[in-house]
């Protein structure tokens, strides 16, 4: 079940590679592989410029969210740093490593309906 909260954190994932790597690239071939591992410095840079991008450590340490972990939480700071919910749900699941939490605002299996083109 890929949820907008994976969805999300992976294309930043990649971005920061974009950003950050795209010039050591051309120099030589690296590849992002998909066993979950971040035991790679450049793996670990992208990690962080995913977590940073999406939600500023400056923004992140104001978070109630972070610690009431409640879905009223969560829908109160997403309201007022104007992200989507599973966006914070996704980093506290991914930092507290509980993936059974805040499991109804992860968007599972929503992605591919954002991109319907029949949606109004």
């Amino acid at each position: 079940m890929v949820g907008l909260d994976n969805f999300w954190f992976v294309l930043f994932h990649e971005l920061g590679h974009v950003f950050l790597h795209l010039y050591d690239g051309l120099k030589f071939d690296f590849f992002d592989e998909e066993d979950g591992t971040t035991s790679d410095e450049i793996e670990k840079q992208a990690d962080s410029f995913a977590l940073e991008t999406l939600i500023p450590a400056r923004v992140w340490d104001q978070c109630l969210s972070r610690f009431a972990m409640s879905v009223e939480a969560v829908k109160n700071d997403a309201e007022r740093l104007g992200i989507h919910p599973s966006i914070l749900a996704g980093r506290i699941r991914k930092e507290r490593n509980n993936y059974t939490i805040l499991t109804e605002l992860v968007g599972a299996n929503s992605v591919r309906s954002q991109f319907d083109g029949d949606q109004k």
